[in-house]
């Protein structure tokens, strides 16, 4: 192994150790357990020695009667301690798994919009699932191998060197080669490691895709091309795990093979020394009997080398995405109240590794309790607008003002609590109606808050229908609730948080004319004396807007209210005609 990639191998594994601080006294029961477990698996093999020396060769029989009891305590104690290591190393084990998921979730919920926007959720999802799993089976099950397994080794070595130390040292020739071998496949553990939990990133997002899109995939016929797309993705698994299983099958008899050249050694000059009457025969017998009890051993051993690597290149995997830089909140103001005034000065922006300007010198103001309505063609800056004003994205240069205080000084969670936005694309929770209207708020919930917001979102009727009404749940993203349903659940929301500035981003675009006029009057109720940003895809529904902000190419090419845009028989008058032709066709 490379010095650089041997170095991060026992950074991680020394990261993963910390976990373990909390935990230490399970652990080191756990431990004790387990060398308690190996150490009467030593105890039964060298009984045969005294068993040997005064039960066969000298006759005493008293001996041999004791065995099947001092046998049958050995096992009462073995089983004690394999029940008490195995809890203890199992309850550790899923508490840091735990741990690690916990700070994972917390993390992604504090990580930049420009990482999701690299970033497949399926390998994302993958990571919290399959990757803390491996972790989770290095540290229960693997350790408890190691620590059952090398204790039985170490307690045959000690009894080896105490017998014979020259048969011992004979037998110990063979460890610099295997030392070698485990070295080598250790490398190739690591990188076949790296490779399946790549390809399990393929497997789970070819498999979220196809459960979220199967309408899609049904109405185009896509059946085939997806099932295609999933096997080149589970091939590529497959090839990685056999890889694996083949370095594993290879290097343990292997292994046991030159521990067996060792070991057949070691007997030749045993029986040479039993001749010579430097070794009793009972010593002889435990000897080879402890010999061949290694080969085991020495086996499982070899084996949990794939599952550490395994583990270590998964543990690599979460700790970086856990290193990845938080979101910036270099503010330090809070706001407890707003009036809800917002100012855009100067702005220009780029995405990351981009020189393409997205937004080229924007300005405007928005007064407290007015709306204003962004339009325009795809890709022309609008809803960069809106995640510049939530600081999803910075700014390259200029800045956004609330209530005159630049919006960078303002802490993150304070900034955002004064905004509520309602999109096309609404997310609800698998949860209650209710905990959806009020989501993330502290405290209990309001039922005569709950009931108005939902009056006055146009809500209340078709909840009240539910079969348990705002007890119902609402399914995965709300998929129990029609389109128009789940928008009037989430300008209810919106309501519930009362925040003084709403952004309304397409928030219509889906929907039918009926229910955009139901919904437009819930919209009516939510912008009610609040600043409101109203990024406009139907040019119908912002003919009230206090004024409208026309954009094109990252520019704010007209400005003005409704009639007054059509009187200048420009962009917007020109886009606005398209519209109504469309529906008049």
């Amino acid at each position: 192994m490379s010095q650089p990639a041997a170095n991060s191998s026992w950074k991680t594994f020394l990261r993963l150790v910390g976990y373990l601080k909390d935990y230490k006294l399970a652990f080191l029961v756990a431990i004790l357990g387990n060398l308690a477990y190996a150490g009467m698996d030593f105890i039964f093999v060298r009984s045969l020695e005294p068993l040997t020396d005064e039960a066969l060769v000298k006759g005493n029989m008293k001996t041999l009667q004791m065995a099947p009891f001092f046998i049958l305590g050995l096992l009462v104690f073995r089983g004690i301690a394999s029940f008490i290591s195995a809890y203890c190393m199992s309850w550790v084990g899923q508490n840091i798994v735990q741990r690690i998921r916990v700070e994972m979730v917390e993390h992604f919920m504090r990580l930049p919009s420009p990482f999701y926007d690299k970033n497949a959720s399926g390998s994302l999802v993958s990571k919290i699932t399959y990757d803390t799993q491996q972790v989770a089976s290095a540290i229960t099950d693997a350790i408890t191998k190691l620590l059952r397994e090398g204790g039985l080794i170490i307690y045959i070595l000690i009894y080896l060197f105490m017998t014979s130390w020259k048969l011992a040292s004979l037998f110990l020739l063979a460890a610099p080669v295997i030392g070698l071998i485990v070295n080598i496949t250790s490398k190739r553990f690591k990188l076949i490691s790296h490779k399946i939990q790549n390809a399990m990133g393929g497997i789970t997002q070819n498999s979220q895709e196809i459960i979220e899109g199967y309408p899609v995939i049904k109405t185009f016929g896509g059946e085939e091309h997806e099932l295609e797309r999933f096997e080149i993705e589970a091939k590529k698994n497959r090839q990685q795990n056999i890889k694996m299983v083949i370095t594993r099958a290879a290097s343990v008899p292997i292994i046991q093979l030159i521990a067996g050249f060792s070991l057949a050694l070691v007997i030749y000059y045993a029986g040479i020394e039993l001749k010579a009457g430097a070794l009793t025969p009972g010593q002889f017998v435990a000897m080879l009997s402890m010999m061949l009890l290694m080969l085991k051993p020495l086996k499982i051993i070899s084996n949990l080398n794939s599952i550490f690597q395994t583990a270590i290149a998964a543990a690599q995997s979460i700790f970086a995405i856990m290193d990845e830089p938080t979101e910036k909140d270099e503010g330090t103001k809070e706001l407890k109240k707003i009036k809800g005034k917002v100012e855009f000065k100067d702005i220009c922006f780029n995405y990351p590794g981009s020189q393409i300007a997205v937004l080229n010198n924007i300005s405007f103001v928005v007064e407290p309790g007015q709306t204003v309505a962004l339009v325009g063609r795809s890709g022309s800056g609008k809803s960069t607008l809106v995640n510049l004003l939530l600081r999803f994205y910075i700014q390259t240069s200029g800045e956004i003002l609330i209530d005159n205080i630049n919006s960078s000084q303002l802490k993150l969670k304070n900034l955002r609590q004064h905004t509520s936005i309602v999109s096309q694309m609404v997310t609800l929770f698998n949860t209650s109606v209710s905990k959806n209207i009020a989501y993330a708020v502290s405290g209990k919930i309001d039922p005569q808050v709950l009931k108005q917001v939902a009056d006055q979102a146009n809500a209340i009727d078709f909840i009240e229908q539910l079969e348990d009404g705002f007890d119902t749940l609402v399914g995965e993203n709300g998929s129990k609730l029609s389109g128009g349903q789940r928008q009037r659940i989430a300008i209810a929301r919106a309501l519930y948080k009362d925040a003084k500035i709403v952004i309304l981003d397409e928030a219509t675009s889906a929907l039918d004319s009926e229910s955009e006029r139901a919904i437009q009057k819930a919209f009516d109720t939510l912008t009610s004396n609040r600043t409101t940003l109203v990024i406009a895809h139907r040019l119908s529904t912002i003919e009230k807007a206090d004024k409208i902000l026309v954009l094109d190419k990252g520019q704010i090419i007209e400005s003005g209210k409704h009639q007054e845009l059509l009187d200048k028989k420009g962009f917007y008058a020109n886009l606005y005609q398209l519209q109504f032709k469309d529906i008049d066709q």
